[in-house]
Formats: structure tokens, C-alpha cells, sequence
């Protein structure tokens, strides 16, 4: 099939549960493009736009694998989904169309923050890693832009970071912005067009404000060092004035690397995460708010972290690795660079597979990571950023209310998504429900149960503290003031609207129930 690309889009006909098809795309008889998509004309569940804006004016040909018939459906728009979709979350980020995975390249420049992130633009499953793009002002609400980076002979385009070269230490700077780089894997041998090519860093420029990228000519800046290494996250260090990148090597073991120019890296040592693996976050915050003293977090996709000193010699943890998140539906967090003072804002990958959408999975709600001293012990502790308030249409309040044995307190809830935040005194155990799920409370063994998942719960000064954001697709809860953290998956059943606490002569010293607008 031969074509003239005149358009922007490519328009294809998807069945998540069609056999899948290789596409290849060919110009001049060179390949320069190849997805894999569920194609099916004859059952069509939705149509997904791929950008091929990149190819106007060429003389493109498609073939496919096995062969089929292909009709071409240009446009210059992408298809526009129905904002009351049954299961789009309501404040949390998804993709108008296609899968989505790993939060990438996450930068502030200007008073936006740009959010990337892994994306099949052709499909509902994991394939075709390109660099999704989306921005916004407020961290709550998103406008979805072109797609950032694109498959190449190097690879598909797998997880990295970004950061704002202040300084043009790169000297790429052509105008007056300030160059934004994005570091990224380029997956070799994970397409057609890289095949017999191994994994390998590099890196994509802007000089529009982060507009349009270009790949840097003289990639990768690092080249392959083990089997799949990966997910390159880049920070810089006021106090030795030098850029830093974590990379993932192989099982649990990680390294760090230095920069005078963030072109050239020299490795500073290995670190270990027995418990975690892929794409580390490396970031420094203050103790109790001391901006006197510093913290370095290092963490895994899975969570996992330690906590330690930083400085031209390398890391040196000083505390055992712990674990903050617990849930079923959080993955491969990563943190905002460039924000003001030691504000750390990050976001996650929420794994829920989301049925039936012409879209799949979402992002976590951003938060805002602190370190904090509890029992001569650091922690990192995780809480919904404060302008969620700003979502606010209605707030609810009550207190001192006692819940005797086989009693319950109940609250109608009228709406779909909320921010409810509760401090319980018990002694025993109590549960709450709310749209379906369950939740159980055990104090004497110190334990939160949700579906299939435990996290620890702690019962200080007489009180356990909760806070719940509720989207349709899901709950995140934060117990004791972000100390332990679970993002489970759920689909909402909107019939069971009465938000209940039962349990045995507890007191409800506080609830508070905000209703939260949808963003879309």
C-alpha cells in the first residue's frame, strides 16, 4: 500500500483481542518506521491516531506482517474520545487515546510543568515505546501535546528524565530559551528497525521551551554498559556544581554518574536496592523542613528506599532500605526538576488495566515527597500536592462522634471522586467502605488490608489518621501522614453510595469529606 502522507495522522482500526500485525513503513525502499497493532477492519472496537506528521510530502509504503489489506484513513485532527466515558478517571492523567506506562522527562520551565510518558499511540497494551507529551499549569489540570520522541534505528524510546540546562553547559542554546534536555534509553533490538542494536542513553533537545525536540547528533552519551541498563535520571547538585545520573544496570544493582557538561559521564560508584529494581529517583530534601539538613532519597520503581549523605565522593546511605509504597497499582515513580527551593513533586504509573477504553491506565495523583524523623528513624513520606484544594466544589465536616459495637457511622456520598480525610480512635479494629471496596483497620496488629494488599498502620497518640482520594478507576490512601502509601486498583460501583465506618466503641474524632471536581 502506497501513499502520499498529506496529513498528520494515520488513522487505525484496533481490536485489543485481533491477532496483532507488524507494519512497516518504507520510504525509498528504506524502512523508517514499524509498529505492532491489533488492526481489524471487520470488528473495529476504536480508532487509534498515529502522528506521522514527520513524513509530510515523502512517498510512504506500508506492508504488513502477515499480509493483509490495508485502507488508509488520514486526518489532520486526532479522533476525540468522550470525556464521560464510563472509566476515565476523573483527576487523574490519562491519554486521549493508547497505552501509557512510566512517567518520563519531568520538567518546570516557564510556570508549566511538562509531563512525559511511555505511550503505544497505536494500541491498549504495552508496545511501540514512544515519549507521550502533556502540560499544565496547576499539576491538575493536563493538555495532551504531540508526541515527543519517536522510535528510531537506535531503538524504541524507553524511560529517562529531563532537566533545564540553565546554564548551557551543552551549548546547544540557539535562541533565547533555555535549552531543555530529555534523557532517555533508546531500547535497541525492541523493533524491526533496531534490530542487532543494544541499550543505550541518550539525548533530545529543546530551544523552543519545550515545544519540539530534536535528537542530539552525536548519541548515545552513554554507551551500552550491561544487558537492558536503563531509565537514566539526571539531577543537578548545587553543592559540588555537577550533574548526576542514576541509571538502572541489571537485577538490584544500580549506578551514578557524574557531569561537567551533561554530554560527557564519568561513573562514581554502584548501588544496591536488594528489594527493587529499574527506574531510579535520586533527589535531596530537607529533615523536618530544615533546609540546614540534608537528605538524599534513592529509590526503585517499586518503591524501595534509602536515605543518605551526598557529596563528590559518592552516596552514603544511612539508614536500612525501606518501603513506601504498598498498594497493587503504582509503579516507576519519578519527580519533578527545576521546581523552587527544595519542593519535590512526583507522580507514578498507576498499573489498573482500565477495560473497555479506547485509552489504558492512568498516572497517580501528584505528591509531594518530605523527609521526615520519626522514632530517631528518617522517613520519606508522600501527601496529595495542596493545590487538590483548588478542585474542591463542596466540603463536609463532622466530629466526636462515637461508633459503638456493632453500630457504623454512614455518609452519603453524592458524587464519584472525593479527598476524605479521617482521625479514628480505637482500640481494636474497624473497617470502612465505600463504592464496593472494603478496608480493614486492625490496631493491635497494626495493619491496613485492602483487597489483596497489607500495609503498616500506626496508632499514635491514640490516633490512626487516613486520607482517601477516590477516582473511578481507583484509591489512594495515605496512612499517618503519608508514612505508608497504597494506590489500589477498583472499579467504583456507584450504587453502593454510603461512605461507612464500623467497628467496636471507636471515636471519630474527625472526618472531613471534599468532593472533587472532574478535570477533563
Amino acid at each position: 500500500m502506497k501513499f502520499k502522507c498529506n496529513h498528520k495522522f494515520l488513522n487505525f482500526p484496533v481490536n485489543q483481542y485481533a491477532s496483532k500485525k507488524k507494519l512497516l513503513f518504507y520510504h525509498n525502499e528504506a524502512l523508517v518506521y514499524d509498529l505492532d497493532v491489533a488492526l481489524d477492519y471487520i470488528n473495529p472496537a476504536y480508532y487509534m491516531p498515529v502522528n506521522i506528521e514527520r513524513f509530510f510530502g515523502m512517498e510512504i509504503e506500508i506492508k504488513t506482517e502477515p499480509e493483509m489489506l490495508i485502507d488508509i484513513h488520514e486526518s489532520d485532527e486526532k479522533l476525540v474520545y468522550p470525556a464521560d466515558m464510563a472509566y476515565r478517571p476523573a483527576f487523574h492523567f490519562s491519554a486521549n487515546s493508547g497505552w501509557i506506562n512510566d512517567p518520563n522527562g519531568l520538567f518546570r520551565y516557564n510556570g508549566m510543568y511538562h509531563l512525559f510518558f511511555q505511550y503505544n499511540p497505536a494500541g491498549v497494551v504495552w508496545d511501540n515505546m514512544h515519549w507521550g507529551h502533556a502540560a499544565s499549569s496547576d499539576l491538575l489540570h493536563w493538555k495532551e501535546l504531540d508526541c515527543a520522541l519517536y522510535p528510531d534505528s537506535s531503538g524504541t524510546m524507553f524511560s529517562g528524565s529531563a532537566i533545564v540546562d540553565a546554564k548551557n553547559v551543552t551549548g546547544l542554546k540557539s535562541g533565547s530559551h533555555d535549552v531543555i534536555l530529555l534523557f532517555y534509553t533508546a531500547a535497541g533490538g525492541t523493533s524491526r528497525l533496531s534490530q542487532n542494536t543494544q541499550f543505550t542513553q541518550c539525548l533530545a533537545y529543546s530551544t523552543d521551551g519545550g515545544k519540539t525536540f530534536a535528537k542530539y547528533s552525536q548519541n548515545p552519551i552513554l554507551p551500552h554498559i550491561f544487558k537492558s541498563n536503563r531509565d537514566p535520571k539526571v539531577i543537578y547538585d548545587k553543592a559540588i556544581d555537577r550533574y548526576i545520573m542514576a541509571l538502572y544496570l541489571h537485577e538490584h544493582t544500580y549506578a551514578l554518574f557524574t557531569s561537567d557538561n551533561l554530554l560527557q559521564w564519568t561513573k562514581l560508584q554502584e548501588i544496591i536496592l536488594q528489594e527493587d529494581t529499574e527506574c531510579p529517583d535520586f533527589y535531596p530534601l530537607p529533615i523536618d523542613g530544615n533546609s540546614n539538613n540534608i537528605q538524599w532519597v534513592f529509590c526503585g520503581a517499586a518503591d524501595r528506599y534509602v536515605t543518605g549523605i551526598f557529596g563528590g565522593a559518592g552516596f552514603a546511605p544511612t539508614s536500612q532500605e525501606k518501603q513506601l509504597h504498598f498498594g497493587d497499582s503504582s509503579y516507576a515513580s519519578q519527580s519533578w526538576s527545576n521546581s523552587s527551593g527544595y519542593r519535590r513533586v512526583r507522580i507514578a504509573w498507576n498499573t489498573f488495566s482500565i477495560p473497555g477504553m479506547p485509552f489504558n491506565n492512568c498516572m497517580t495523583f501528584p505528591c509531594e515527597m518530605e523527609l521526615k524523623q520519626i522514632n530517631d528513624e528518617i522517613y520519606l513520606c508522600s501527601n496529595p500536592v495542596s493545590e487538590i484544594k483548588n478542585l474542591y466544589t463542596s466540603e463536609f465536616a463532622d466530629q466526636n462522634i462515637t461508633v459503638k459495637t456493632e453500630k457504623k457511622y454512614a455518609a452519603v456520598l453524592n458524587g464519584k471522586c472525593f479527598d476524605i480525610r479521617m482521625r479514628i480512635e480505637s482500640a481494636t479494629e474497624f473497617c470502612f467502605s465505600f463504592f464496593g471496596l472494603n478496608i480493614q483497620c486492625s490496631i493491635q496488629k497494626n495493619q491496613l488490608k485492602c483487597n489483596n494488599s497489607t500495609a503498616p498502620l500506626w496508632h499514635r497518640d491514640g490516633m490512626t489518621e487516613l486520607r482517601l482520594l477516590i477516582d473511578k478507576t481507583g484509591v489512594e490512601i495515605f496512612i499517618d501522614k503519608g508514612q505508608a502509601y497504597l494506590s489500589m486498583g477498583h472499579l467504583m460501583d456507584y450504587n453502593l453510595n454510603q461512605f461507612e465506618i464500623l467497628g467496636g466503641n471507636l471515636v471519630i474524632h474527625q472526618i472531613k469529606i471534599a468532593r472533587i471536581a472532574n478535570t477533563i
